[in-house]
């Protein structure tokens, strides 16, 4: 017999251990590892995107902050400029730290079908191997999915690796369908960790 202490306990048992276990979200996918966003975005587009995808991941946002001013009409001709040139920057230094993290998110603006100067630095000073890596990309109009393919690229370096990309245009920034992309992208970046 138990008694009033054991029946008390397996009460209690049946009670928690279903919900501390196995965490599954409503789509049914075990929900694995702490994420961190990180991300450049100078006229707040990819900032949109990176918010809804926190939301989404329950996941920290790091924004990278570029040393390098890139407002204004000189400052935007500079930036296509390192952009196409693939130079990288100085940023300030990072909040939280990508090495305690499991899945990390990239995103990027596109700036002449390429990749940030900020985004290129992170990925150079950063030791992503062993974490399970998805890319997004805003542009206005074109090159958004060769940018996320070289930001790939730069983080494979040479390995032929498929990373799950969530590529928009800013018209696609509004509605409904920003959030279907956005569990699509989801459920991508889960399956990869498989």
């Amino acid at each position: 017999m138990l008694g009033m202490p054991g029946l008390l306990f397996l009460f209690l048992l049946t009670l928690f251990v279903p919900v501390c276990c196995l965490a599954q979200d409503e789509t049914g996918v075990q929900d694995e590892g702490k994420v961190l966003i990180v991300y450049y975005s100078r006229t707040n587009h990819t900032h949109l995107v990176a918010q809804k995808l926190a939301e989404r991941f329950n996941a920290d946002l790091e924004r990278l902050n570029d040393k390098r001013k890139r407002s204004g009409p000189i400052g935007y001709a500079r930036a296509g400029k390192d952009a196409i040139a693939g130079n990288t920057t100085e940023l300030e230094p990072l909040v939280h730290d990508p090495q305690e993290y499991d899945i990390i998110l990239i995103g990027t603006p596109t700036w002449a079908s390429h990749m940030t100067p900020a985004v290129r630095t992170f990925i150079l000073e950063n030791d992503l191997s062993g974490k399970t890596i998805g890319l997004f990309g805003v542009c206005q109009f074109s090159g958004v999915k060769d940018t996320l393919n070289e930001v790939a690229q730069l983080i494979g370096r040479g390995k032929n690796r498929k990373l799950p990309l969530l590529p928009l245009r800013q018209n696609q920034l509004k509605g409904k369908g920003l959030d279907d992309k956005i569990d699509a992208f989801y459920l991508e970046v889960q399956e990869s960790r498989r």
